[in-house]
Formats: C-alpha cells, sequence, structure tokens
C-alpha cells in the first residue's frame, strides 16, 4: 500500500460556501469561554476557547485531517467536562432546560449527520443549530458553577 503524498490536496469534505457557516457558528462557544473566564472559571474558559478555535479551524477547510481528528478529541473533553459538571445546576428551570437542550442537541447532531450522508442540504441547519444549543447549555451549566 502506497503512502499518501503530502503534498497532494485533500478532498474537502464541505465547500467553503456551507462550511463558513459552521466556521462562525463555532465561535459561540467563544461566549460561554469568556464568561467562564470573567468568572474565574480557567478550566472551562481554556477548554472552551481551545474547542471553538479548533472547531473554526476544522470547519474552516473540511478534510480528513489532523484538524478533524483534534477537533473530535475537544468536542468529545468538552462535552464530557460539561456534563460532568451538569449536577451543579440547582434552578428548576435549568435543569428542565438543561435536559430539554440536551435531547435537542443530540437530535440535531443525528439528525445533521444523516441528512449529510444523504447529501442534503439541510443537515447544515441542523448543525447549526446543535452548535447553537451547545453553547446556551454551556452558559447553563457554567452559571450552575457560580
Amino acid at each position: 500500500m502506497q503512502k499518501p503524498n503530502p503534498s497532494q490536496k485533500q478532498k474537502q469534505l464541505v465547500k467553503w460556501k456551507y462550511s463558513r457557516w459552521l466556521c462562525l457558528s463555532s465561535c459561540f462557544f467563544l461566549l460561554p469561554a469568556y464568561y467562564a473566564y470573567s468568572n474565574k472559571l480557567y478550566f472551562f474558559s481554556v477548554l472552551t476557547s481551545c474547542t471553538s478555535l479548533i472547531s473554526a479551524n476544522y470547519w474552516r477547510n473540511p478534510t480528513h485531517s489532523w484538524r478533524r481528528n483534534a477537533d473530535l478529541v475537544f468536542v468529545k473533553l468538552a462535552f464530557f467536562a460539561y456534563l460532568y459538571n451538569y449536577n451543579h445546576v440547582k434552578w428548576m428551570p435549568y435543569i428542565i432546560i438543561g435536559y430539554s437542550g440536551l435531547a435537542m442537541s443530540l437530535y440535531c447532531y443525528y439528525k445533521a449527520n444523516r441528512l449529510f450522508a444523504m447529501k442534503k442540504k439541510s443537515w447544515l441547519k441542523y448543525h447549526i443549530m446543535f452548535h447553537v444549543i451547545i453553547a446556551q447549555l454551556q452558559m447553563i451549566i457554567l452559571y450552575g458553577l457560580l
């Protein structure tokens, strides 16, 4: 088996006219990152900032590469760090919003992947909505940590 030539251009998984919106929506995570920083939750500030920037970096040119791998790793780290700390949310409306948001975010992620596999353009809306919901859930969890 031949090694791939590093000088060969990798096939872009999503065209820029679509991925730019995911690049932008990945930056939504900078809002909870700033909120965490301003409230001295430095671990979450760094984790969320890195996740946001790594995700935006991946979506600026989505190919099967180290950038995709880094995105997948950091997203999972952030997801489990926030999920682990969900028990700090004590206000009942936020608990209800949190569980509903988790269900909606998982649905949006699932639906985006299914539609992407079917080559339907509507996958983009679901993935953007996934980013929006996750950013809101991060804010709720960070508020619970205060």
